[in-house]
């Protein structure tokens, strides 16, 4: 069975930090700041009506996402995991699980911090989508790669749009409400599972 995993909002705690970073690149791009008090309405927003509530133009979105991520990259080490998921994640590995990764972060963020929090060795691939709605292709190049069946594969991720890649390529999908989605709007989704906490992840895979 195959486990591939989002990484900001599923496996580390980059909340705080993306808002902060889309703040310091929204006079540049010329969007819309986000405030404070606008963040219980915005875990409510799927991912397209989160591009059009910040008014960034879709042509743009590549560009801020990528500057972004080199923004994130000296604060990568900083950031922290949830709380007792590296646990889960090597019970998971120890019981014949395999793990990989598929973001829309870049690929060195993603290694610094598994090596930094002892990781890395836990995964067996990490995949880079660079187009913020392209997951769907790119897990279906990762089944082709891998030669891994659809009925043995979950992804599991933290916003709408992760969840709509995994039906859209037919397989399963967890959404996970300790990241950016709020449960009612992960729901909305209809996820194949819900995992509330980290440990919740144990449970839907049947291991003890």
């Amino acid at each position: 069975m195959h486990l591939i995993f989002d990484f900001d909002g599923t496996l580390v705690d980059s909340f705080s930090n993306v808002i902060d970073k889309f703040n310091v690149l929204a006079e540049e791009f010329k969007f819309r700041q986000i405030k404070q008090d606008e963040i219980p309405l915005l875990r409510n927003l799927n991912s397209r009506a989160l591009i059009k509530f910040l008014k960034i133009p879709l042509y743009k979105l590549p560009k801020v996402i990528r500057k972004a991520r080199k923004f994130m990259h000296d604060d990568i080490r900083l950031l922290s995991s949830y709380a007792n998921l590296p646990e889960v994640l090597r019970l998971l590995c120890d019981a014949g699980f395999s793990l990989g990764i598929l973001t829309s972060n870049s690929r060195e963020n993603v290694t610094t911090w598994l090596t930094h929090h002892k990781l890395r060795h836990l995964f067996d691939f990490i995949h880079i989508e660079t187009s913020f709605f392209g997951k769907k292709r790119t897990l279906k190049r990762i089944l082709q790669r891998y030669q891994i069946k659809k009925t043995d594969a979950f992804y599991i991720g933290d916003e709408t749009r992760d969840i709509e890649a995994a039906k859209k390529c037919g397989i399963s999908s967890i959404a996970v409400s300790w990241g950016f989605n709020s449960e009612t709007t992960l729901l909305s989704t209809a996820p194949d599972y819900l995992a509330r906490e980290p440990s919740e992840l144990l449970l839907i895979m049947g291991v003890r």
